[in-house]
Parts: structure tokens; sequence; C-alpha cells
């Protein structure tokens, strides 16, 4: 393509991402992903923006394509902009409910209430970034499209040239959902991308004791907790309408997440602001596929 191949990474954000998704595990050889065996699932990689970390929509949409159409059903976007358009709604509005695909993109790493795109688009699942105490991290982004949170401090991962580093973002913190929405759908492939969304949000650890807050979404996502509300109660405890069962983490104001709805997990941004970036913003598509 014009950005070059896809297994060539000029910038190492995109190698580090993907190395907490899918960096192999039992070898005693660097870091384990969030998925590490790859004999049990497929790793797709797209690339949508150049080395420098640009890039057009057209670019990105090509590389979210090229994923679904290699059969991905999630797909991890750790990148984004501040100005959104009907064309790439409407693009990831596709995706979502006509592909079945589960989006998860970094909520942004300005520090404040900003909204980011894709992130902050309904059919898209924002992550927010916090420490390993659970607070906020400074940098990531505080408002009402956050649905859940993820690790993204500190993080240790992949970078080319065999290699590891350390980055900070919520870059860092949206492949650490991704990989768990695609540990737990492998489980439980019968369901479809709203209920397994739905279970992760449900069973999200809370962070805020008056919970339901903008700077965490639901809270932090709990992999474990997830596999066995599913286990229990099957693909339904996703479901809006079947009663389920009793939400025991992340938001209970309103923990069914229905599109066209207002984001229902809204509070307020509770911690200062910071305009610090924390590592790259942009980077290549990665995708788990199931």
């Amino acid at each position: 393509t014009i950005l070059g191949d896809w297994f060539q990474d000029g910038d190492g954000h995109g190698t580090h991402c993907a190395g907490t998704i899918g960096a192999v595990g039992d070898n005693d050889v660097g870091v384990i992903g969030v998925r590490r065996n790859p004999n049990l699932f497929l790793f797709h990689i797209g690339k949508g923006l150049s080395d420098g970390g640009g890039g057009f929509d057209s670019t990105i949409m090509s590389a979210v394509q090229g994923c679904v159409d290699s059969g991905a059903r999630v797909v991890s976007m750790s990148l984004g902009g501040p100005a959104p358009s009907r064309v790439t709604a409407d693009f990831y509005k596709r995706v979502y409910e006509e592909d079945g695909v589960l989006i998860v993109a970094a909520a942004g790493n300005d520090g404040n209430t900003n909204q980011a795109y894709p992130a902050s688009y309904e059919h898209v699942l924002s992550v927010a970034a916090v420490n390993e105490n659970g607070d906020r991290a400074s940098f990531s982004q505080c408002n009402d499209q956050v649905e859940i949170s993820g690790p993204g401090v500190d993080v240790y991962s992949t970078a080319p040239g065999n290699k590891y580093r350390t980055l900070s973002g919520t870059s860092m913190a949206c492949p650490h959902v991704a990989g768990v929405a695609a540990e737990v759908w492998a489980r439980f492939p019968e369901c479809n991308n709203t209920q397994i969304r739905n279970v992760l949000l449900r069973t999200a650890k809370q962070l805020d004791d008056d919970g339901c807050y903008n700077a965490y979404g639901s809270g932090l996502i709990q992999a474990l907790a997830a596999y066995e509300m599913l286990e229990e109660s099957g693909c339904s405890a996703g479901d809006r309408t079947d009663g389920g069962p009793e939400v025991t983490g992340g938001c209970t104001q309103n923990p069914d997440f229905v599109l066209g709805e207002e984001n229902p997990y809204y509070g307020t941004c509770k911690s200062g602001a910071s305009s610090r970036l924390a590592g790259s913003f942009f980077s290549l598509q990665t995708a788990a596929v199931v």
C-alpha cells in the first residue's frame, strides 16, 4: 500500500500494542500477551497510518476493512483524532451492526473532557487508562463516551528489532481490553458483539466509590468475571431484557448498553486535567481475530 508493508513498523507503537494482545507465552522469552497461545486464535495487522503516525480516514477505514475481510471479530484501534465525520460514523456502524465486529478504541491522551474519534462513536467501545493502583492516568480522556478502563501506565511490551520497551497511554489500555474481549468471546462464540460488550461492562470492577464516572466508564475490565458470568448465564447475560444476573461490578444505575441511547456510564471528571501526551496516540491497526 502507499503506507508500506504491514510488517514494517517505523514507529514501534503498533508493535507494542500488538504484543499486548498476542505476544506468545510459555516460552521464557520476553512478555506474555493477553491471548498468549497462537494456536487458539488468528492475528491480523492492518496498516492504516504512516510510520510517522499520520494518515487519513480512508487509509484507516481500509485497514479496518482488511481486518474484517480476514475474519476479525474484534478490532483494536490505538489511534484517534478530534474530528468526527458522518462517513466514518456510518462506516463503524456498518462494521458493528452488519459485520458483527466489536470495535475497541483508545479514548485519547489529552487528559481533558474532549471527545476523540473513533472511540467516541456509539458503535465503538471507548477505553480509558488506569495505573497499577487503579487510579485514572493523568493523560486519560474523561468524558461521557468512556465505557471501560484498562491498564495503560508503564506497560511493558514488544518493540521492533526483537526488543521490548515501556509505554504509557490509552493506546496501551485499548489492546488489553480488546485482548480480553477476544479471549472471552473465543470461549462463547455463539454470543454476538453487543452481548460480549455488555458482559464486559457489567463485570468491570468499579473504581470509584460513587460509580459510573466519566474517568473510568463502568470500571476496570475483568476477564475472569466476564467468563464466569457467561458460563453461568450464557449469552443472555448480555441482553437487555432478560433480567440477567445481578450486576456485581461497574455501573449499577444502568448496566445495559443499547445503541441509540445516551451513554449510561455518566458522571463527572474528578481528576485534574493534563495536556501531556503519553506515547504516540496514532498507531497501526491491530485486530485480534477469534
